[in-house]
């Protein structure tokens, strides 16, 4: 789904009220009652709940007034706080008037709350259309929401943060334990940054007009399994594993050569149709025994990688993982890139490392590669950066300037395609937060590669199923415990859940 910004989704909403024939009202009615059924389904037993509802003046807070009425209509125990103003939205005014007086607590900035113990607390003070950070005056709310030992839902967004630029860490924020936000994830949502704001966030369609969508122009992408359906191509009766591609892992080095045991068996369980790993001598044994499947090529040095073979049969090389930096590694990869290559290439780990320190060989790497570096690999390429807008920036500069297509690792990773085009993927956990895990990445893209899906597809139905795997697994492994090899144990499961949806 697309990523609009605050501007856009007043147009989509304005749209839809005119396409569907409805008011600014009924659209808030609805979006309302998607929260409410979101709430519904954590709180089965709404009468034993109590709710403190703490409202703007905005269309934000008519959200939060539309919602008190519903769950006081269902016997919750509800309390309403509304922003003393002299002008509301005409919305906020309407849903004022359809609550009791005696409901509703009007309050200033410097007011004391009272937020009982026992309440939830849901976030209504300002949305996505707010233009500006808050100012000091707003940091006593805000400090006594977020020091209250309660739940804290917040609509659309949490209060205090901007919806398309970065936001002050000293800025007043309401912390949201979760937001609910309409229709589609804001971008100030998907970067890192922002963390500190909330914990997650849940998506609630509201039915906004797809045409209506459709014309607001973006260059950002929620990546959703809708999406990767578009990708997924089902397997037919004749096909053999000539057709699904063989794929190269060219890595390991002394004491690393699990990196291209993960990888490998990743690439496996993605589905391509041979898989060949070539390695220093030391890995023979080890590669064999732990992956019988795979085929093995050696170097002639014992402990590192001198020399890279013809790769002209492949139809995919990821190239790097536990490789090492050494001299003659070093070597060996810029004749390699100097050759002209043109096969399908996945750079990921010590492979970047010696691009960054010879920059020059940028020039050389085929048209459509993917890298994927982690946060310290990526400084090294791109340089530092001073927020995460100014990362993806930076990071579209350089996929523009090589057309290369990258890779930025963390929740909600972002894929920045070389056409302008940044990805964010709605899959995976903190518990893929251990050594290994890119290797698992870096072998199913590979696969992907060397089953013929482009190199934008491979991307980013590689991230996709990755973090789906992961999400499989933490239900009976947990984030604490959950391993690489355990992602790629679900893999299965994820492509099962892909193949199932397409019957």
């Amino acid at each position: 789904m697309k990523i609009l910004t605050a501007k856009q989704m007043m147009n989509a909403d304005v749209l839809t009220c005119n396409e569907q024939q409805i008011t600014s009202l009924d659209l808030m009615e609805r979006a309302s009652q998607t929260v409410f059924a979101a709430l519904k389904i954590k709180y089965p037993d709404l009468p034993k709940q109590h709710f403190t509802i703490i409202c703007g003046k905005g269309n934000n807070g008519g959200d939060g007034l539309v919602l008190a009425r519903l769950l006081d209509a269902h016997l919750a125990n509800v309390m309403v706080y509304v922003l003393k103003s002299e002008i509301y939205a005409p919305d906020n005014s309407r849903n004022q008037a359809r609550l009791s007086a005696a409901q509703i607590h009007f309050f200033n900035e410097t007011d004391q709350l009272q937020i009982p113990d026992n309440t939830i607390v849901i976030d209504c003070l300002f949305g996505y259309g707010l233009r500006e950070e808050l100012d000091g005056k707003w940091a006593y709310i805000c400090k006594q929401i977020n020091e209250a030992d309660v739940p804290v839902y917040a609509i659309d967004m949490p209060s205090g943060l901007l919806a398309d630029r970065p936001t002050s860490i000293t800025a007043p924020v309401i912390h949201a334990d979760l937001v609910y936000t309409f229709q589609m994830p804001k971008l100030a949502l998907l970067m890192p940054q922002n963390q500190v704001f909330y914990d997650d966030f849940q998506v609630l369609d509201i039915k906004l007009s797809k045409n209506a969508i459709e014309k607001e122009n973006s260059d950002l992408i929620y990546v959703e399994k809708g999406l990767i359906l578009k990708y997924y191509r089902k397997r037919k009766k004749f096909e053999h594993k000539g057709i699904f591609g063989h794929s190269i892992i060219i890595g390991g080095s002394k004491g690393k050569m699990g990196s291209v045991q993960l990888a490998l068996k990743a690439a496996l369980r993605s589905g391509c149709g041979l898989a060949t790993a070539f390695v220093p001598a030391c890995g023979h044994i080890i590669i064999q025994t732990a992956v019988p499947e795979a085929m093995v090529l050696l170097d002639d040095h014992n402990d590192v990688i001198t020399t890279i073979p013809d790769l002209a049969n492949y139809q995919a090389v990821g190239i790097g993982v536990g490789m090492g930096t050494a001299a003659e590694t070093s070597v060996a990869w810029i004749d390699y890139l100097s050759r002209g290559i043109q096969t399908p290439l996945i750079i990921d780990a010590d492979g970047l490392n010696m691009m960054s320190k010879n920059p020059e060989l940028w020039n050389f790497i085929p048209k459509n590669t993917i890298l994927t570096p982690h946060p310290k690999e990526l400084n090294r390429i791109i340089g530092s950066w001073i927020d995460d807008w100014d990362k993806l920036e930076k990071v579209k500069e350089f996929a523009s300037k090589y057309q290369v297509n990258i890779l930025i690792k963390g929740a909600n990773s972002a894929m920045v395609m070389s056409d302008g085009k940044s990805y964010f993927n709605s899959t995976g956990n903190v518990g893929m937060a251990t050594g290994g895990s890119g290797d698992v990445l870096t072998g199913i893209i590979t696969a992907l590669l060397g089953q013929g899906y482009l190199a934008n597809e491979a991307l980013i139905m590689g991230v996709y199923l990755h973090g789906k795997a992961a999400d499989l697994a933490v239900k009976t492994i947990g984030t604490y415990s959950l391993l690489p090899s355990d992602i790629i144990q679900y893999l299965p499961q994820a492509f099962l859940e892909l193949e199932l949806a397409t019957l």
